[in-house]
């Protein structure tokens, strides 16, 4: 189960000027859960921003969308939607309620994984409509709620929304080419998304969700105190030197909280592809990472394909089959 805390990304909110006018008190609750949530004390962390709404006599946009965006890294979709569904209620502008709607759609859609409803989809998707009326510049919207039709089976109105994502101007190139995917095959679009995400490397390169469009994807959630994740090591790294390093990625995300270790560990074992260090867990929260070693594997458009915890199954023979698959859908979208 991953999906939506892509919002947490994707609404790296903007400083709404009601946030900068927080009475003091309800400031430093704010702060004060800022500081627990890097510690990774997320019960402590909600208990001060839920001081900080019962300070601001339940009006404070800021604190509403702290809580729904702590409540899905804490898997707790129905009380993050239902605190979405909040801030969208005391939001100021048309954009920031669309922002605030489509954490609500997304809330709903993490559920849904949960329970399997269509009545949530549905509602998530009467959810995104307004979200895009309020919002018609955001073309994440559509492309959430291309998803959800969908799974849905409502094919002709999800590959509208696709089509109204690829041709939206604020559209990134790699949304681009997921909504043109999706469009042109909506099997595609069924599966489960990954959730965007941003790391950066030690040599300061980001890494993204968008930079790695179009390319398979296995990513190594792993430590060196780990002893599966050690004994896994020279199985994942002989995916990575097998496979053609223009369409395949490795993307190992460690657990280690010593850098110098880490290094080590890597040097010596002459590790391969891209590298980075998970410390305050943002990525393994955004993939619902609950035990190491987890693998998944991402198709070219994003979407999991694959989950394991442990060398369980073919992840080898997964990952040559999307490369394969890819290769004949690229050819194919190419020749329309």
């Amino acid at each position: 189960m991953v999906l939506f805390a892509i919002t947490v990304s994707f609404f790296s909110c903007q400083a709404f000027s009601q946030f900068a006018t927080l009475d003091p008190a309800v400031r430093a609750a704010l702060d004060e859960g800022k500081k627990f949530e890097h510690n990774y004390q997320l019960g402590s962390a909600l208990d001060s921003d839920r001081k900080a709404l019962k300070l601001a006599k339940g009006r404070c946009a800021e604190c509403l969308e702290t809580i729904a965006n702590l409540q899905l890294k804490m898997e707790a979709p129905k009380d993050a939607a239902a605190s979405a569904g909040a801030w969208a209620a005391q939001s100021s502008t048309p954009v920031e309620k669309g922002k605030a709607e489509y954490l609500q759609a997304s809330a709903l859609l993490l559920q849904d994984q949960q329970k399997h409803s269509d009545a949530l989809l549905a509602q998530a998707d009467q959810i995104l409509k307004r979200a895009a009326a309020d919002d018609p510049s955001n073309p994440s919207i559509h492309l959430l709620d291309g998803h959800i039709l969908a799974m849905l089976k409502k094919d002709a109105e999800a590959k509208n929304e696709f089509v109204a994502c690829a041709t939206n101007p604020a559209a990134t190139p790699a949304e681009c080419l997921r909504a043109k995917n999706f469009a042109s095959d909506l099997t595609l679009a069924r599966g489960e998304p990954a959730p965007a995400f941003k790391i950066t490397k030690p040599d300061g390169t980001a890494i993204s969700l968008d930079s790695l469009a179009g390319k398979v994807v296995l990513i190594d959630f792993w430590a060196t105190w780990c002893p599966s994740c050690v004994k896994d090591v020279d199985y994942i790294q002989s995916i990575a030197e097998s496979m053609d390093k223009d369409r395949f990625v490795l993307l190992g995300v460690s657990d280690d909280s010593d850098e110098d270790k880490w290094k080590r560990y890597m040097a010596d074992n002459r590790m391969i592809g891209l590298q980075v260090r998970d410390t305050n867990h943002a990525i393994s929260d955004l993939f619902h990472v609950s035990a190491i070693p987890t693998y998944i594997v991402l198709d070219g458009n994003g979407t999991v394909q694959m989950r394991a915890t442990g060398a369980e199954g073919d992840i080898k023979g997964k990952v040559r089959s999307l490369l394969a698959t890819t290769a004949i859908h690229t050819a194919s979208i190419s020749m329309k």
